[in-house]
């Protein structure tokens, strides 16, 4: 063996491939022929010099984020970040057409451009790029009318061929995003990602970093105004519940069906936490897909509209849910969740608070699959057990009760919380 030889360097764009997205060989291969073509067609021009602006300069930026509503919330402290380096910036986003609500309000975006993104649309990889589906052409006209909106800039954060194509198709004079993955061609600036900070509201963030700006604590607080609060005490007493009532979110559901843990195990530690505690539970489910809440007179079924949501889950001390979008809605309502983890990688898309827990069993080696379980079922869900997670739930619980956590929960709520059960229960 030959121990004088030199080692080999480090490929640091190589690196963010296997650690920020897992991307094989095969793959990168792909996207290499894929690229080597766009180059024939797409003129390189690479902005030379530092990448800098007036800060309060009255210029149009566009922001590309189409997928999902964890996607969009991961997304928001972003917005923020970039709302205060550029305060006199109209800023356009690009976004899921049945989302744009979501964000109204909040005072982040001037523009919402509503989009169906074909690829975005469906879990199957068939329907993801039929070329037979009926949103090609919208989608196309869609992203031909950017030009004319004249953007300086235009960022993505996702590390992705397609969205640095779109950030070419925008025509924006500065182009701002990640090209370890393929699409640098399409960039006029290339960021370099932090691999000590995987997660994906931290990348995004990092596309700031060249402009100086640096996050801040109040990044994660999401505005809930006196309407929604007023909706939320409303809902609130006409379930007879009192405002020092100590209130728990359990949110079965999620987007992908192999990231549900499962309606019977939820209601295990709904049951087990009736038992042992003054705690009301809400049982949140969307409209249409209602599923009966536990038979127990301190436990509701709660299925609204998503705003009237927002609302309902800004007044709950805890959510216990899947790694869904309401995990990363209650990030942002400063809320602690208990986070059932299945098929994702929490480094990358994991709850961030200093008191949120993660039930995961971390031996799966399969994981992240991206939603597309190798086997027949996602045995990285069915190993977690009720056990589990109701000792998550109660170390949550003591925390709150400790007075570690500091929110709006009060000490009378959680005297309610942790005091005797009520004889009627």
């Amino acid at each position: 063996m030959n121990f004088g030889a030199r080692a080999r360097p480090v490929n640091d764009e190589a690196t963010a491939r296997a650690t920020l997205l897992r991307m094989g060989a095969r793959k990168w291969l792909a996207v290499r022929i894929a690229e080597a073509l766009c180059r024939i067609f797409v003129k390189f021009n690479k902005v030379p010099g530092p990448l800098a602006v007036d800060r309060n300069a009255q210029i149009r930026i566009l922001v590309i984020e189409y997928w999902q509503l964890g996607d969009l919330a991961i997304l928001v402290p972003f917005l923020r970040e970039l709302r205060r380096t550029f305060p006199n910036a109209h800023i356009s986003l690009l976004l899921n057409e049945t989302l744009r609500r979501f964000l109204q309000g909040q005072g982040l975006v001037d523009e919402f451009i509503p989009i169906r993104v074909p690829w975005a649309q469906h879990l199957s990889r068939w329907k993801k790029y039929s070329p037979f589906s009926s949103l090609w052409i919208p989608f196309a006209r869609t992203i031909l009318s950017w030009r004319a909106r004249n953007f300086d800039f235009a960022f993505s954060g996702r590390m992705d061929f397609r969205d640095n194509f779109l950030l070419w198709m925008s025509g924006a004079t500065r182009r701002v995003g990640y090209g370890f993955a393929g699409g640098s061609c399409f960039l006029t600036d290339i960021v370099s990602p932090d691999i000590s900070r995987p997660h994906r509201a931290d990348l995004w963030l990092q596309l700031l970093e060249p402009f100086g700006s640096a996050r801040e604590d109040d990044q994660l607080a999401f505005r809930v105004d006196d309407e929604m609060r007023e909706q939320s005490a409303d809902f609130l007493r006409s379930l007879n519940i009192e405002e020092h009532t100590f209130v728990i979110g359990i949110h079965p559901g999620a987007r992908s069906p192999v990231r549900r843990w499962g309606d019977d195990k939820f209601a295990e530690v709904a049951n087990v936490l009736l038992q042992d505690t003054n705690v009301t539970i809400l049982w949140f489910s969307e409209p249409g897909t209602e599923t009966p809440p536990l038979p127990h007179s301190r436990c509701h079924s709660v299925s609204v509209e998503f705003r009237k949501f927002l609302s309902i889950l800004a007044r709950c001390q805890l959510l216990v849910c899947n790694d869904s979008g309401p995990m990363h809605m209650a990030n942002l309502l400063r809320v602690p969740v208990v986070a059932i983890f299945g098929p994702q990688n929490p480094s990358w898309f994991g709850p961030q608070g200093p008191q949120d827990r993660v039930v995961i069993r971390p031996e799966m080696w399969c994981r992240p699959c991206f939603d597309y379980c190798i086997f027949d079922q996602p045995y990285c869900l069915r190993a977690i057990t009720p056990e589990q997670t109701i000792a998550s739930v109660k170390e949550a619980l003591t925390v709150i009760r400790d007075g570690s956590f500091v929110a709006t929960t009060d000490q009378s709520r959680m005297a309610v919380a942790f005091g005797e059960r009520s004889n009627h229960d």
